[in-house]
């Protein structure tokens, strides 16, 4: 009896495992692509692009092939995994009395209060900086005015909630901080303290998120709060008044992997006119990570306040920014000191801002975007190279790129 029922348990079919769902990225033929065969394999399209002839899908692992040979379908890519790039231990400084403000070591270090007088970032609503990170404390004291529109992305859900953009992290709002926070009197204040910015929460509360979130995290920088590009059809979209494109991104963040639907966003947007500035990445690399390495992006290292380099930054930046025991906003109104690429990138970041602000201001219009080798002063990458503390060998150099930015020069450069 004890052998019968022994033989009838083993004799019980197996329930199937469900196939476990993976999130890819599909390119197309957007004439011939058909978004009901998707749903016919099983898979779900999660976002449609755009700007670039792709959509993000989740999938059962097991069909990814029959996905490939869908018509219409002329590639597909896995997704992969991004961070925040800090480093070090932070050092938490609580200040719930608001104390009188401080000018941190590395607004001091690019010389940015030196322009204030010239500009501070205002521009009658024009120049906005896209910080692509973990969000915001959107009710900070210190940048709560400065930012003009919020947005989440993470996990491929787009949603304006302030309640999905919040930052549960803190590495966004101290990156704000570093470009935007106020000249108010408390706490600290920023490169540009009058530059609107618009806060794109593209990573989780784990300071982790995805190349899909990045690239959609783009695409709405580009598109803007109203979600049109080229509202009024001038074909102008950057530095535009009828349009509210970015005209700076700001992402302190990268990965590993190359995937070319993000760099392909990551050129439209640069086709547009955006300054795309990304941390080069804390892994003390021979080069930069994705995307910083882009040719279209300005890849930022890490310098200490000695001006020496990092000892985490990655090597071949572009330029170079205080990246080391850098005081900022932090959530709950407080401020803390970080460390990592992710805080010089916001250095660039509103070195930028103050550019085109006071181009803008003086010109009604904004300096082209340039090349890696410019070193003209009638683009931006040009004016942050030939105005930069080269503090290496002359000229480019594998440590400090150009040089430690220099804002009192660049606007300089910039207006004449």
């Amino acid at each position: 009896m004890a052998l019968l029922l022994l033989a009838a348990i083993f004799a019980v079919p197996a329930v199937a495992e469900k196939p476990e769902t993976i999130r890819v990225v599909a390119h197309i033929d957007v004439g011939h692509f058909k978004a009901d065969a998707v749903n016919g394999i099983g898979g779900k399209i999660v976002y449609e692009f755009k700007l670039i002839d792709a959509v993000v899908i989740d999938i059962p692992a097991n069909a990814v092939g029959k996905l490939i040979n869908l018509d219409g379908v002329t590639k597909v890519e896995y997704d992969h995994m991004a961070q925040v790039y800090r480093g070090g231990p932070p050092w938490l400084i609580s200040q719930p009395t608001q104390p009188a403000q401080t000018v941190p070591w590395g607004i001091e270090r690019v010389q940015a209060p030196t322009v204030w007088s010239i500009t501070d970032g205002s521009s009658n609503g024009v120049i906005e900086v896209a910080v692509l990170d973990t969000g915001a404390d959107w009710d900070h004291p210190d940048i709560a005015a400065n930012i003009v529109w919020g947005i989440s992305t993470s996990g491929g859900v787009v949603s304006t909630d302030p309640a999905d953009w919040y930052d549960g992290n803190g590495h966004g709002t101290h990156v704000i901080g570093t470009i935007a926070a106020l000249n108010n009197d408390i706490g600290v204040v920023g490169v540009a303290p009058n530059v609107e910015i618009y806060a794109i929460k593209v990573l989780d509360d784990r300071g982790s998120g995805t190349y899909t979130d990045i690239a959609i995290g783009i695409e709405q920088a580009v598109l803007g709060p109203d979600g049109v590009l080229d509202a009024d059809g001038d074909g102008i979209v950057v530095g535009d008044p009828d349009d509210d494109a970015a005209e700076v991104i700001s992402m302190s963040l990268g990965g590993p992997s190359d995937d070319q639907y993000l760099h392909d966003m990551i050129i439209q947007a640069y086709n547009y006119g955006v300054v795309i500035v990304a941390a080069s990445g804390n892994e003390a690399a021979d080069q930069p990570s994705y995307p910083a390495i882009y040719p279209e992006v300005i890849a930022v290292g890490a310098t200490d306040s000695t001006d020496a380099i990092a000892y985490f930054s990655n090597l071949q930046p572009e330029v170079s920014a205080p990246g080391v025991d850098i005081l900022s906003t932090y959530p709950d109104d407080t401020y803390e000191s970080l460390s990592g690429t992710s805080m010089a990138t916001p250095h660039v970041s509103g070195v930028v801002a103050l550019i085109q602000a006071a181009y803008y201001n003086k010109y009604g219009k904004v300096l082209p975007v340039g090349t890696f080798d410019d070193m003209s002063t009638s683009t931006v990458r040009g004016i942050l190279h030939s105005t930069a503390d080269d503090l290496g060998e002359a000229g480019w150099d594998i440590y400090y790129g150009y040089g430690i930015v220099r804002a009192d020069l660049a606007v300089q450069a910039a207006i004449g």
